[in-house]
């Protein structure tokens, strides 16, 4: 007599937390390290991989990054220099894909500081040292989700 199938078992998953609303989410183990979006409140976030997941941890270290997200890491660098030096002109914004913004520092900084003689230059260039700043001080996992995931516009 061949045994009857028990009951379907859905796959382990990883209980985790909106970082946007705080509610508690259950997440296939599939999905580990996916772009998810909360049910709740329709934020997006990184789902986390649990350490026994990640292959490397311990002696070895933490593994090495998805590539989609090295390849938006690597600006990082270039866009926290830029906001520093260039910030007025909205050049780390080009850098990291956030277009609108950009074009709204360049515009003001260029148009506003000649009808204000040059005050809405200088406080487009305090935002931009500012926000090269914040880049250049974030993890490259908080920079990814902050400036990717969420698209975040301004600081």
């Amino acid at each position: 007599m061949a045994a009857s199938p028990g009951p379907s078992v859905p796959p382990p998953g990883i209980t985790v937390s909106c970082p946007h609303c705080g509610v508690a989410l259950q997440i296939p183990a599939s999905q580990a390290g996916a772009i998810c979006a909360c049910p709740v409140c329709q934020g997006k976030f990184q789902a986390p991989v649990p350490s026994a997941m990640m292959p490397g941890m311990g002696p070895g270290g933490p593994p090495p990054l998805p590539q989609h997200v090295r390849d938006f890491v690597s600006k990082k660098t270039a866009a926290g220099v830029c906001g520093i030096l260039l910030g007025g002109l909205g050049i780390h914004k080009f850098i990291l894909g956030l277009t609108s913004a950009g074009v709204i520092m360049l515009l003001v900084s260029l148009v506003g500081g000649v009808c204000t003689l040059g005050i809405s230059t200088v406080v487009m260039s305090v935002i931009g040292i500012v926000e090269g700043i914040i880049y250049l001080s974030k993890s490259d996992e908080d920079f990814y989700q902050t400036y990717a995931v969420e698209k975040r516009q301004w600081f």
